[in-house]
């Protein structure tokens, strides 16, 4: 298996790094086909892919060449300006608090808000919300309690019935491994029957 994924993966590179290789064998192979014109003479055999009329031209092997090149300029351009390649270890960004706890992270509900007001009138959401004032002033909150539902209507009206035939078809089926040699060659011999008589009326 990783032998016939090296082989597709070499083949996208010489696919990609010399075309000028592979695309006028094609072009002898697809001539005449479908009405096709005579296209293995539409690029030159060269570094570059050049059409026939000169229109335009293009070296995938001098460009990857090129990146190559730049590549490997970017190890001495470091060494020269002594680009410090030391390790450092420092905070992350924190949106400007000093102290960041587990409270202040985003949940799973924050992120599927957006999703939830697309998709309000499908899922109809319930929301629920208590609170319970201090009893000698209104303005201190003692507790504030926030439920929030959504009713899984996929899972009730397709997923649901669906699993429920595919587990009652599982034990339907299970009786069938009764594990007797006996009820097997029955069912063997009941298919056999089956076979000639369609064999018989076809």
């Amino acid at each position: 298996m990783v032998a016939g994924m090296a082989i597709l993966a070499l083949a996208c590179v010489v696919l990609g790094l010399a075309p000028f290789v592979v695309v006028p064998r094609l072009g002898r192979v697809l001539t005449g086909l479908g009405g096709l014109p005579d296209t293995h003479a539409a690029f030159t055999l060269s570094l570059s892919l050049v059409t026939s009329n000169n229109a335009s031209s293009m070296s995938p092997t001098l460009l990857a060449l090129g990146l190559l090149v730049l590549l490997g300029l970017v190890p001495l351009v470091m060494l020269v300006l002594r680009v410090n390649r030391r390790l450092r270890v420092s905070d992350s960004w924190g949106c400007g608090r000093v102290g960041q706890t587990p409270r202040m992270e985003y949940t799973a509900t924050a992120f599927a808000e957006p999703l939830r007001r697309v998709f309000a009138e499908l899922y109809r959401p319930t929301k629920e919300l208590s609170i319970d004032f201090h009893p000698d002033s209104k303005y201190f909150v003692q507790s504030i309690e926030y439920r929030s539902e959504i009713t899984p209507w996929f899972e009730k009206a397709l997923y649901g019935p669906l699993l429920r035939f595919v587990r009652l078809l599982a034990k339907l089926t299970r009786r069938l491994q009764s594990g007797s040699v006996h009820i097997y060659l029955l069912y063997v011999s009941l298919a056999l029957v089956v076979l000639l008589l369609i064999a018989r009326w076809s």
